[in-house]
């Protein structure tokens, strides 16, 4: 018999941090179960493949729908729900409820962000990429102004009148905030194993273009 397929990976020593949900690894448990043997070993294909085009931390994005395109966009492969859901917990220890992303996905499809391709699976489109690179300007932006006057206020601490705003703050004068959504005391080696997976090539995989419109249900929010 063959032995079932596996995601070496677990939550339950990631300690819980503002805008994380908490009890990660039975959640995560949970989304592993709503998936086929299929869609495990593509979902951890894309859980291994690295994100290389954007700085922009999840913590970042504020809202539920911001949320489903940063998973989208970053990983710039075609998802369904359930691979969304699974995604957001074991990468990002972010629940979300499946009824709350098909909503999300909906809004996405409507608004030209997103479109359906295949079956039950969406991918983003250049809109969702243009809509995500204006948050990652905006948090930079005030990613800058944070450090600029970091830079001013140890200036004016010295005496300095007219500080070099190109210099970086002193190190005791270092945001406390880590810049991305991963625990710091979290190794590379617990974050993402590098458990092989399979790709899927189809060229219906890398967005073909088609889209649809589907209806959308307002009964349910993101669960923490």
């Amino acid at each position: 018999m063959e032995q079932a397929f596996t995601h070496r990976i677990d939550l339950s020593r990631v300690t819980h941090r503002h805008g994380q949900s908490p009890d990660l690894e039975p959640k995560r448990r949970r989304a592993w179960d709503r998936l086929d043997d299929r869609e495990r070993r593509y979902v951890v294909s894309v859980y291994n493949k690295p994100v290389t085009d954007w700085d922009l931390p999840f913590s970042e994005v504020s809202s539920a729908y911001e949320r489903v395109l940063y998973v989208l966009v970053t990983t710039d492969r075609a998802l369904s729900a359930e691979q969304i859901a699974y995604l957001l917990i074991a990468r990002h220890y972010r629940n979300a409820d499946i009824t709350s992303i098909r909503k999300q996905l909906a809004i996405g499809v409507r608004q030209e962000h997103l479109r359906l391709v295949g079956h039950n699976r969406y991918g983003s489109t250049e809109d969702a990429d243009e809509k995500l690179k204006v948050i990652e300007q905006q948090w930079r932006a005030r990613r800058n102004a944070s450090r600029v006057a970091r830079v001013i206020r140890a200036a004016h601490a010295a005496g300095i009148e007219s500080p070099d705003l190109s210099i970086n703050p002193p190190e005791d004068e270092q945001s406390e905030e880590p810049t991305t959504e991963f625990a710091p005391e979290t190794s590379p080696e617990e974050r993402f194993p590098g458990l092989a997976g399979e790709f899927e090539s189809d060229a219906a995989e890398r967005f073909p273009g088609i889209s649809v419109e589907t209806d959308i249900r307002e009964d349910s929010e993101d669960q923490p």
